[in-house]
């Protein structure tokens, strides 16, 4: 199965589940200002959903985290600066522990979830490695000087 992961739109996260290019799961969740407090919990609901749990008996699969887990799809940018590097951060974290290939993906080269499944699936096909996403931003961060 395939995880994505999107943060860049600052007011919502989507994640999806697929089997190649088959959507299994998605998720919109509002997360302004929250994607650190939500992202983690919402993977792993999504995990144990029960539809997700019913494709991988059917399927015979482990139920296994680690192991359902063949590659990570994340939207690097450009966003606002804190959402994004929030997502890229933790499917990096996430490809690393779980020793799975990752690929990023730019939010201007899909125009819908279909669309990223599909560049995602056809990326990590050709990616032979395990690597390190780096994020997109559209502008400098917004961060304010102190006052003296």
């Amino acid at each position: 199965m395939i995880l994505s992961i999107n943060t860049t739109d600052g007011e919502y996260i989507e994640l999806t589940l697929s089997q190649s290019s088959l959507l299994l799961l998605f998720k919109k969740i509002k997360a302004k200002y929250k994607q650190s407090e939500k992202l983690l919990s919402e993977i792993d609901k999504m995990l144990n959903d029960k539809k997700i749990k019913k494709f991988l008996h059917k399927n015979n699969d482990h139920l296994d985290k680690k192991s359902i887990i063949s590659g990570i799809i994340v939207v690097n940018g450009p966003g606002p600066f804190t959402a994004t590097r929030i997502g890229v951060t933790i499917a990096n974290a996430l490809a690393y522990a779980w020793q799975v290939n990752i690929v990023a993906i730019n939010k201007k080269d899909f125009n819908n979830i279909e669309s990223m499944i599909n560049k995602g699936v056809e990326l990590l096909k050709n990616n032979k490695t395990n690597n390190i996403v780096e994020p997109f931003y559209d502008m400098e961060p917004n961060i304010t000087k102190s006052k003296k």
